[in-house]
């Protein structure tokens, strides 16, 4: 084969393959992009949903179906430590009504956080006082 043929083939077949990783790495980083946009509105209609519960003198039927919605999306697209953190709160406490179960949410809280980071630098007191500064 003729030099130049050769040369022309590497260069095409450079091109290609630096095509080839560019459209990989970029729908790759518009996944992960997605992903946390997903979650990080499974865990805020949690968190709205549980602080609407809290406000309110009355728990009604709406209230009860966008929690039980917001807690289905996260055992589907939350972290093992959110959904882990979920479940224990709802099987020890349920409610936001002894320290216990406010410590439990913040655990929940944290989770969140640190999923959504990738970091875990709150301090969880810091972040408990904040969310329940009365206790």
């Amino acid at each position: 084969m003729d030099l130049k043929i050769i040369v022309a083939l590497i260069g095409v077949g450079s091109v290609l393959t630096s095509a080839f990783v560019q459209y990989y790495l970029g729908i790759r980083s518009e996944k992960r992009k997605n992903d946390l946009f997903l979650r990080s509105e499974a865990y805020l209609d949690f968190l709205n949903a549980v602080s609407d519960i809290a406000q309110s003198k009355k728990r009604s039927p709406e209230q009860l179906a966008k929690l039980t919605q917001a807690k289905v999306r996260i055992s589907l697209i939350g972290s093992k430590l959110v959904v882990e953190a979920t479940h224990s709160f709802f099987k020890h406490y349920g409610s936001l009504d002894t320290e216990d179960a406010c410590i439990s949410f913040s655990n929940i809280v944290k989770a969140m956080r640190d999923d959504l980071a990738h970091k875990s630098d709150m301090n969880f007191d810091v972040l408990n006082e904040l969310l329940f500064p009365s206790r």
